[in-house]
């Protein structure tokens, strides 16, 4: 048997999307296939079937996330686990719990977590939603998290109009605090109502808060593969569709095996594909369609990439308009439905930049969290830092950092990142008072400021969900 202090196994840890098949990554794929042992929820095993043969295989219920993630330590004496969650494993999935108790016992040198796309990314492509300053992300669910802090964080986001996805909006046991979120954010607030996103029994449907409330099969329409995403400043609401010949393709940070199955597909039988030349050289080999890049402002290359890509898809040509990461967030998927108006467009999603920079510096996202992008007024962060919500923030100079990093907690442990997934790859991961101390230079960061009760260890980020305050481990 390996030494506990050096194994020899690694544990993967592995966000499958949020079902299909089409929405999983090669590198996801790849991490079960090359494991001896999968351990995870019924459910999400039974959605990869076909890549288990050979495996031994531990399936649990709900509720046993504790029981999955100690078997699937356990398990590194014996051979590779993956150790799998639906979605991205670092938003409300097992990768802080994984590493956790990995780190008792284990060199988490040899622990690695492979982001998914995640459910309220997934959504809001289907939906056609792009958010282009702001999202909220937030768990109704109580049981490991007060729901004062819970009512905080939803007043906060509301009060500041954020865009909000809800997880856990509803189960069989906990119907009040779905209402009690709608009355916050008031009567006419747009609400997606997503359920089962990419699965067998996919429903989309808009409403308002209002009427939600007063929907009397709201419990039969709401479970736990629902999320719902609230409307608020800077939510695109485009046209979606998904018999268009027109796809704005997501292909996440860069790394090829980061695609999912579903882009190289669209990759391969487009006939024409738009994009930066940084984007069409990462795909570069992927597909034998003509590579266009134009010249131009931001706002004439968006119009002439769409331009250039209707007139193909009306001569029967499939095309694709390529964004970095993930197309609902941040990116330019919203100028070109500014520019497509009544034109149906598919949103092909793809790992965020967010996804990614957390799996590299390991589980910093694992409680609520919010997405910022642009200019930030340092006492909005103050207060999202109060009220203890994990943060990401987008296209960060290094000189901004000081600002930013005054108004939290020194102590809290942050990931500043560019290029991950990348050869130019820049990653440092320290607490708040050590990075402005760094005075890192440069242009285009992704900071991430851990959710609370998170430490760093090994050079990677832990954060406690709140398992220990329920369960002995």
């Amino acid at each position: 048997m390996p030494s506990v202090n050096k194994p020899s196994h690694k544990l993967s840890i592995v966000g499958l999307g949020p079902g299909n098949r089409k929405q999983m990554t090669f590198q996801a794929a790849r991490a079960v296939q090359g494991a001896d042992y999968v351990v995870g929820y019924k459910p999400y095993l039974e959605l990869i079937e076909d890549l288990l043969e050979g495996k031994q295989v531990i399936s649990s219920s709900m509720g046993k996330e504790v029981e999955r993630a100690k078997t699937a330590v356990d398990l590194l004496s014996d051979g590779s686990v993956a150790l799998v969650s639906s979605g991205d494993p670092n938003i409300y999935g097992m990768a802080g719990l994984g590493l956790e108790l990995a780190s008792a016992r284990e060199d988490i040198c040899d622990v690695e977590v492979v982001p998914g796309v995640t459910s309220f990314a997934a959504a809001a492509c289907r939906a056609g939603i792009v958010f282009r300053e702001s999202v909220a992300v937030i768990s109704l669910s109580d049981l490991l998290t007060p729901w004062s802090r819970i009512e905080e964080r939803l007043n906060l986001a509301a009060e500041y109009r954020m865009p909000t996805a809800i997880y856990n909006p509803m189960s069989r046991r906990r119907d009040w605090q779905l209402k009690r979120a709608l009355e916050i954010y008031g009567p006419d607030t747009d609400v997606l109502m997503a359920k089962n996103v990419a699965r067998i029994g996919e429903e989309l449907h808009w409403t308002k808060a209002g009427a939600l409330l007063d929907l009397e099969e709201r419990e039969e329409r709401i479970d736990m593969f629902t999320v719902l995403i609230l409307d608020g400043v800077g939510m695109i609401m485009g046209n979606a569709s998904s018999q268009t010949r027109i796809n704005i393709v997501g292909i996440g940070p860069g790394s090829p095996d980061k695609l999912t199955y579903e882009a190289q597909s669209l990759l391969k039988g487009s006939s024409k594909i738009f994009g930066a030349s940084r984007y069409l050289q990462e795909i570069d080999g992927l597909s034998s369609g003509e590579k266009i890049m134009h010249q131009g402002s931001y706002a004439q290359r968006m119009a002439l990439r769409f331009v250039e890509a209707k007139a193909a898809s009306e001569r029967g040509l499939q095309t694709s308009i390529l964004t970095g990461g993930d197309p609902s967030i941040f990116s330019s998927a919203w100028r070109i439905f500014e520019e497509a108006g009544d034109c149906g467009l598919h949103l092909c999603p793809g790992i965020s930049a967010f996804s990614a920079v957390a799996a590299r510096a390991g589980a910093p996202l694992v409680n609520d969290f919010v997405l910022l992008s642009g200019t930030v007024d340092p006492s909005r962060i103050k207060r999202l830092a109060m009220a203890e919500f994990g943060m990401v923030i987008y296209n960060i100079a290094g000189q901004n950092l000081p600002a930013i990093l005054a108004e939290i907690d020194l102590s809290r442990p942050c990931v500043l990142a560019r290029d991950v997934a990348r050869d130019e790859e820049a990653v440092l991961v320290m607490n708040a008072s050590d990075l402005m101390e760094a005075r890192p230079n440069g242009f285009r960061f992704t900071l991430i400021v851990a959710s609370a009760e998170s430490y760093i260890k090994d050079g990677r980020i832990i954060t406690r969900r709140g398992y220990q305050t329920k369960y002995s481990y």
